[in-house]
């Protein structure tokens, strides 16, 4: 839906590829570490062979409130990940509703300056950017290195996921 919703985010430029982590007729979260994994081995630099963004990426967030409560699916676009003043790895993403600077709970204050934002930048680091993301584009022409992003910091991920959005969204055991 965010191609209808935000249609100056998607053309030509973006990714081919396309991964969603909730199941769009139940709700339910999927392949959760499959789908990070992913998105670790497509944008993080550590793993995707320090390939760099080349065009801005439309992604989905499940924004939170200071109390991780879901308030909503929302679209941005990724504009670069890298390093910051204090070598934090860091997702730099603009925000069309303009409301970037926002507690989302479990201690992630999205900044909007102090650490290498541009005008018009949000940013997050990448765990905490990760722990909020339910869609993104990737190319699938470079896939980056599945096997390289260690475990713990996807379990750390997967932590925040259920602590916050995710928890009313876990499969069903028997799934």
């Amino acid at each position: 839906p965010h191609r209808w919703v935000n249609p100056e985010f998607h053309g030509w430029w973006c990714g081919r590829g396309f991964s969603i982590n909730v199941d769009v007729a139940s709700g339910k979260l999927m392949q959760l570490e499959v789908f990070l994994r992913h998105f670790y081995a497509s944008y993080h630099p550590y793993y995707n062979d320090n390939q760099p963004l080349i065009h801005p990426q439309p992604a989905g967030i499940a924004v939170t409130d200071s109390a991780l409560r879901f308030v909503g699916w929302h679209a941005i676009t990724i504009l670069r990940v890298t390093l910051d003043p204090n070598s934090v790895m860091r997702v730099y993403f603009y925000n069309p509703n303009n409301d970037s600077g926002q507690n989302w709970g479990d201690d992630i204050q999205v900044s909007t300056s102090g650490n290498s934002e541009r005008f018009g930048e949000a940013s997050l680091p990448f765990e905490e950017f990760a722990s909020r993301l339910y869609i993104f584009h990737y190319d699938p022409l470079e896939p980056g290195q599945f096997a390289l992003v260690k475990s713990e910091e996807l379990q750390r991920v997967i932590d925040r996921i259920h602590r916050s959005w995710g928890a009313s969204r876990l499969p069903e055991l028997n799934d």
